[in-house]
C-alpha cells in the first residue's frame, strides 16, 4: 500500500525549550530555597536532590541544545523525576505541574508528520486528526505547502520542512486525486 509521509516543521519548539528552561531554573531555586530553610535530615536530602537533579538538568538541557552533537535523555524525564521529589515533599500540586508539563514535552519534542495512505490522512495535531478520504474535497501539495481542504470548510495548510520534501509533487498529486475519486 503506497503512503507518503510529509515532515511539518516544528514550530513550537522555540517556545517549549524557553519554558522548559525557565521551570528547570525555577525548581532550582525553590528547591535551593527549601534546602536552606529545612529543619529534617529527610526534607534536606530530598530538596539537596531537588536542587541538584533540577541545576544539572538545566546545565545539560543547554549544552545539549547549542551543541547538537552530545546526546542527552529527553527533559520529560528529569520532569518525571523532579515530580517525585515534590511528591516525596508532599507538595503534590507541584508534581501534578510538572508531570503535565512532562507530558506535553514528550508530544512538543517529536516530529510532526503527515501520513497520507489509501485509506486516511493522518494530521499531526493532539490528539492526531484522522480525515477519511469520503471527508476531503482536495489535497495538494505545491510549492512546499500541503493542503488539505475538507468538506466542511476547513483548510489546512502546512509549510513543509525544509530539507524534507523529497516528495515528486506530482505523483503525490496524482495519488490524492485518485484517492478522492475511489
Amino acid at each position: 500500500m503506497k503512503e507518503y509521509i510529509i515532515q511539518l516543521p516544528n514550530e513550537k519548539a522555540r517556545t517549549y525549550w524557553f519554558v522548559t528552561m525557565v521551570i528547570l531554573l525555577v525548581n532550582a531555586i525553590v528547591f535551593s530555597e527549601v534546602l536552606v530553610n529545612a529543619t529534617g535530615e529527610k526534607i534536606k536530602n530530598i530538596s539537596a536532590g531537588g536542587a541538584m537533579l533540577s541545576s544539572a538538568s538545566l546545565l545539560f538541557f543547554l549544552i545539549y541544545y547549542y551543541i547538537k552533537k552530545l546526546t542527552f535523555p529527553r527533559i520529560g524525564v528529569s520532569f518525571i523525576l523532579l515530580a517525585i521529589f515534590w511528591i516525596l515533599l508532599g507538595k503534590y500540586l507541584l508534581a501534578a505541574f510538572i508531570l503535565f508539563f512532562a507530558v506535553i514535552g514528550f508530544y512538543t519534542s517529536g516530529k510532526f508528520k503527515v501520513i497520507i495512505s489509501a485509506d486516511k490522512i493522518l494530521y499531526p495535531s493532539f490528539p492526531v486528526k484522522t480525515f477519511l478520504w469520503n471527508e476531503v474535497s482536495n489535497v495538494m501539495l505545491k510549492d512546499s505547502v500541503l493542503t488539505i481542504d475538507l468538506k466542511n470548510n476547513k483548510l489546512i495548510q502546512a509549510v513543509i520542512k525544509e530539507g524534507s520534501d523529497e516528495t515528486d509533487e506530482d505523483e503525490f498529486n496524482e495519488f490524492c486525486r485518485q484517492q478522492m475519486k475511489a
